[in-house]
C-alpha cells in the first residue's frame, strides 16, 4: 500500500502512481507479432495449432453450433438467468437513449447532410482467464445490435476444453450471431485479418489481457478496434460523510481482478485514511482471491491526502480514471468539475459493482488514463458518419472562386479546374 500527500508529492511520486504500475506493451507486443503474423499468412492451419497450444483447444471446428448455444440456456440456473436477462434489459434501454440521428438541410448553394450507418460484421473478444465474462457479452453484443450491426461475433478462448454455460447464454440473450471457441492473438487475428473458417470483421471490441492488448494493437492498421485495456482501477474521491466500510469494500471488489488491478482513495480526511487503511488490510486477510488482493494491493491501494475537494477533483482529472466514485456531502455538486474519467459512480449507493453487471451504461472503459481522450464503449462506436452534399449549379459557381483561391494556394491547381468544369464551365 502507497500513501501520499498530494500538496508535497514530487514529480516523481506523480509519475509512480499515475502509471499505474503496469508493465511495458513491449514485451506482450514481442510474443503477439509473430503470432498474428502467422494467423495472417497461415489462417486455419495456423489457428488451429496455437489453439491447440495456447487455449487447450480440442475440436474440430472454431464454430459453436447454434444448438450449443441455445441448450446452454435450459442448463444455466434461474438464480443466473433471470439476472442475465434483466441486465440486457436495462443496459438495451441505456444504450437505446445513445442514437445518432441523421440529418439533411439546405442553402442557396445546394443540399448538404450526413447518413448514419452501421458497421456490416464487428467482432467482440470475451476473456477466458479466471473468472467467466457473462457480463461482458451483453455490454458489447448489445450496443452493437442497438446500432444495428450487420454481424456480430464473438471469439473465446474454452475453458477446459469447453465455453461456460453463462456466456454462452449471455450470447443468446444479446442475439449474437456467431461464436468461436478461439482466444488470444490468434483469436484477434482470425477476427481482423479473416480466415478460412472465421470471417473478416471491421472492427474489434472488448476487453483483454496484455496479449489480447498487443494483438489489437497491431492488426489496428487493418481492422479498427476499441481501445487497448490495461489494468482494471478506480479512484474515489471521499470526504468525511463517507463510510470506511464502504470505502474498503469499493477498494476490494477492483483490487481482486487481477494482480496490477489499483484503487485509489482520495480525501481530505485523516480519519478516513487511517480507518479505509487498517480496514483494508483486515477485508484481504479473509477475502476470497485472496492471493490476488496481496498482489495487487501491495502498489495499487494507494492513499492520497488533500487539503479539500477542489484538490481532489484536480487530481483525479489529472489521472482521469477508468472508474470515478464519488463518495461525498454534494456528490452531483462535485460531478460539475469532473472532466476525465471513463464512468463516474455518484452518491454513497452507487457501488462500481452496478455499472459492471447490470445498471445500464457500459463497462468497457477507457484505462491508463485514457480517459482525457476516450470514451466509453457506446452505440457509436459501431456506426459510421456518411457525409453527403450535392451542389446546385447556382451553389458550384458562387463556391468555385473559394476553392480557386483556397486550391492554387495550396499548389493543387487541378482542384480549381475541376471545380470550375462543374461550375459550368464544362468542355
Amino acid at each position: 500500500m502507497l500513501r501520499y500527500d498530494y500538496s508535497s508529492m514530487s514529480a516523481d511520486d506523480l509519475k509512480e502512481v499515475f502509471r499505474r504500475g503496469s508493465t511495458s506493451m513491449d514485451r506482450a507486443v514481442t510474443v503477439a507479432r509473430p503470432i498474428v503474423e502467422a494467423v495472417r499468412r497461415g489462417g486455419d492451419r495456423a489457428l488451429m495449432r496455437y489453439a491447440r497450444r495456447l487455449d487447450g483447444f480440442k475440436g474440430r471446428s472454431f464454430l459453436v453450433p447454434r444448438e450449443a448455444m441455445e441448450s446452454a440456456m435450459s442448463r444455466v440456473p434461474s438464480t443466473i438467468l433471470g439476472p442475465l436477462k434483466l441486465s440486457k434489459k436495462r443496459i438495451l434501454a441505456y444504450h437505446k437513449k445513445q442514437r445518432l440521428n441523421a440529418f439533411e438541410f439546405e442553402d442557396s448553394c445546394g443540399v448538404f447532410g450526413q447518413k448514419v450507418v452501421p458497421l456490416d460484421r464487428v467482432g467482440i473478444y470475451i476473456p477466458g482467464g479466471t473468472a467467466t465474462y457473462a457480463s461482458s457479452v451483453l455490454m458489447t453484443a448489445v450496443p452493437a445490435k442497438v446500432a444495428g450491426v450487420g454481424e456480430v461475433a464473438i471469439c473465446t478462448p474454452a475453458r477446459n476444453g469447453r465455453i461456460e454455460d453463462a456466456v454462452l447464454a449471455a450470447a443468446v440473450i444479446a442475439g449474437v450471431d456467431e461464436m468461436y471457441s478461439v482466444g488470444g492473438a490468434h483469436g484477434i487475428a482470425a477476427m481482423a485479418y479473416g480466415t478460412e473458417s472465421i470471417p473478416m470483421v471491421s472492427k474489434i471490441v472488448g476487453p483483454g489481457g496484455s496479449i489480447v492488448s498487443a494483438a489489437k494493437m497491431i492488426v489496428r492498421s487493418n481492422c479498427e478496434i476499441d481501445s487497448i485495456a490495461g489494468p482494471s482501477e478506480v479512484l474515489i474521491i471521499a470526504d468525511s460523510t463517507a463510510k470506511a466500510t464502504l470505502v474498503v469494500s469499493e477498494m476490494v471488489a477492483q483490487l481482486e481482478h487481477d494482480p496490477e488491478a489499483v484503487a485509489v482513495l482520495v480525501s481530505s480526511s485523516t480519519r478516513l485514511l487511517d480507518q479505509t487503511s487498517i480496514g483494508l488490510k483486515k477485508m484481504i486477510g479473509r477475502a476470497d482471491r485472496k492471493d490476488i488482493l496481496e498482489r495487487s494491493s501491495g502498489v495499487g491501494a494507494v492513499f492520497v491526502k488533500v487539503r479539500n475537494v477542489s484538490q481532489a477533483v484536480e487530481f483525479s482529472n489529472a489521472y482521469a480514471p477508468e472508474h470515478l466514485l464519488v463518495d461525498t456531502r454534494n456528490p452531483r455538486e462535485l460531478f460539475k468539475s469532473i472532466r476525465n474519467a471513463g464512468s463516474v459512480f455518484l452518491g454513497q449507493r452507487s457501488s462500481v459493482a452496478f455499472g459492471d453487471y447490470c445498471s445500464g451504461p457500459n463497462h468497457v472503459l477507457p484505462t491508463m488514463g485514457t480517459a482525457k481522450s476516450r470514451s466509453a464503449l457506446s452505440v457509436y462506436d459501431f456506426l459510421k458518419i456518411v457525409p453527403y452534399q450535392q451542389l446546385s449549379l447556382h451553389g458550384a459557381a458562387r463556391l468555385v472562386p473559394v476553392v480557386t483561391a483556397l486550391a492554387e494556394a495550396e499548389g493543387l491547381p487541378n482542384h480549381a479546374i475541376a471545380a470550375r468544369m462543374r461550375a459550368g464551365g464544362m468542355r
